[in-house]
């Protein structure tokens, strides 16, 4: 496998992981470990923004915003 295969596949693997999930590259490349956790945050900044709570949230600013003009 390439480097360039290997870093993607790090980067992968982090965005495709569940919350909570352990680094499995901590401790064996500091590169892969990074990159692995740049995709891991990555799926969380996703699920906090799509998720129901971001939505009732941006609802209620919208209501809001919308009652105060």
């Amino acid at each position: 496998m390439t480097k360039r295969a290997e870093y993607t596949l790090a980067l992968y693997e982090g965005s495709l992981a569940e919350p909570g999930d352990g680094n499995p590259y901590a401790g064996r490349s500091l590169v892969l470990a990074k990159l692995w956790r740049r995709g891991y945050m990555r799926m969380l900044r996703v699920r906090i923004e799509t998720g129901p709570a971001m939505a009732r949230y941006r609802a209620a600013r919208a209501d809001d915003e919308s009652g105060s003009a």
